[in-house]
């Protein structure tokens, strides 16, 4: 019976929406980047949506006002404070179409401007 519910668990964990593509993307080296663009699997909900840039040590840069897209399986939101070189981290929250609140965190690195 344990078997069945594994198999059970993981049908289920299949169906929810998990992180595609990102603008930056996970642990890439960029300029200080304007905007942070997340495209999922499937459509998800702006409204109910976040995007916070982090410090390494976890500590927060900004809360990113979040907005729809052309494209209801992607979300973006303007980074408004300039991020000086340094590593970041992208932590996201957002509900699938199915209602499920799906999240994760990835990092990045500003190289240096020359």
């Amino acid at each position: 019976m344990n078997s069945l519910l594994a198999i059970a668990l993981a049908t289920a964990s299949f169906f929810h929406t998990t992180l595609k593509s990102s603008i930056p993307a996970k642990d890439a080296v960029v300029t200080a980047p304007t905007e942070v663009s997340l495209t999922f699997t499937e459509k998800v909900n702006a409204s109910l949506s976040s995007i916070v840039i982090l410090k390494a040590d976890s500590s927060q840069v900004e809360k990113l006002i979040v907005t729809a897209t052309s494209d209801p399986a992607r979300i973006e939101g303007a980074v408004t404070t300039r991020l000086s070189p340094a590593r970041y981290l992208i932590r996201w929250k957002t509900v699938s179409a199915d209602g499920h609140v799906v999240r994760s965190v990835f990092g990045f690195t500003v190289k240096p401007s020359r």
